[in-house]
């Protein structure tokens, strides 16, 4: 328990591989959300791995990045490529980013640390995750990667943090948008020996730095 003047924060700990599974306490957090914030410090959208039945409660969902370039798109892209079952995924991100529910800003210039997702709706106040966000399964890395779950005045203190980043940011929408059709596009045309390649951002996507 974190003391807070005459208040209490609570804090719990989650380890990989020990107690409570990070993605499945994120998508339980997000079953009963109605609004999510997320901010991310290197771009990982389509390994956020959210499926489409996770947001159906979400009426708001935002995510800052701290940049967007055409190069770190082109590795997501790739990425994102080496798993066509994430083509769901995709779609319910181009869905929401088209009727408004999704919108996504970049900060260049904010320097946060580590990445975050507050969930709002849960209980009266905020509930955050704080630290790195794996919801990708597979076979882990070397030593268990930490998050906290934090409640109370933490979560809104952060909250409040959250909001001067977002209002500093600028809008990626369209562009985010247009990038995750041209790899829904990509998916495609795969070929039988399911070798997606590297695929480029195209000449119409949006004015990204390079």
């Amino acid at each position: 328990m974190i003391e807070d003047a005459a208040h209490s924060s609570e804090a719990r700990l989650l380890i990989e591989g020990s107690g409570p599974r990070f993605p499945v306490v994120y998508r339980g957090l997000l079953a009963t959300s109605t609004k999510v914030d997320i901010a991310l410090t290197r771009l990982r959208i389509a390994t956020l791995r959210l499926q489409p039945g996770d947001l159906d409660q979400v009426r708001s969902l935002r995510i800052v990045l701290t940049e967007l370039t055409t190069a770190a798109w082109e590795v997501e892209t790739h990425r994102a490529l080496l798993n066509p079952r994430r083509e769901p995924q995709l779609r319910a991100l181009i869905e929401g980013i088209r009727s408004g529910r999704v919108e996504v800003r970049s900060a260049p210039l904010a320097t946060w640390a580590p990445d975050f997702t507050l969930f709002h709706g849960v209980r009266t106040a905020p509930v955050a995750l704080i630290g790195p966000h794996w919801l990708e399964t597979g076979p882990g890395r070397r030593g268990p990667r930490m998050a906290f779950e934090v409640t109370g005045p933490d979560a809104r203190r952060l909250a409040s943090a959250y909001t001067r980043i977002w209002d500093d940011a600028y809008d990626v929408s369209p562009a985010v948008g247009r990038m995750l059709g041209h790899t829904l596009d990509a998916l495609d045309r795969l070929t039988p020996s399911g070798d997606p390649g590297m695929v480029s951002a195209p000449q119409n996507w949006g004015s990204l730095p390079p």
